[in-house]
């Protein structure tokens, strides 16, 4: 038979275990695939080919156009627009990581980070 003392270990045992398993799956949310469906505020990847890049006239921010689903990526001036313009080519494979935004009422996945474009494969020559 266990002694109260023992018990009381147990359970306390019992709830860190329970407690440490819902902080991992509660925030260790890896970003979801993009999809029509994803919704403003959700953290998402989407992978494709680069169509368009250009600069804005006003801002310095970076607009770029993937081949998946056709959508619009936005890099603002602040967070590595001039990094990743430089360093991704139109034709590039890459994989984007954002947040998905909504500007005059069409969505976009808004880049946190220069890091979080990842170029997969360079245009071939």
């Amino acid at each position: 038979m266990m002694q109260k003392e023992e018990k009381i270990v147990i359970v306390l045992l019992v709830m860190a275990v329970l407690t440490l398993t819902i902080g991992y799956l509660g925030f260790s949310s890896q970003p979801a695939a993009y999809s029509k469906d994803s919704k403003p505020g959700e953290r998402v990847y989407v992978e494709g080919t680069v169509l368009s890049k250009q600069m804005t006239k006003t801002g310095d921010h970076l607009i770029m156009t993937i081949s998946n689903l056709n959508i619009n990526v936005f890099i603002p001036k602040n967070n590595g627009a001039k990094e990743v313009y430089d360093s991704v080519k139109i034709g590039d494979r890459v994989r984007i990581n954002g947040k998905v935004e909504e500007y005059k009422n069409t969505k976009e996945i808004v880049v946190e980070s220069a890091k979080d474009v990842v170029r997969l494969s360079a245009t071939q020559p």
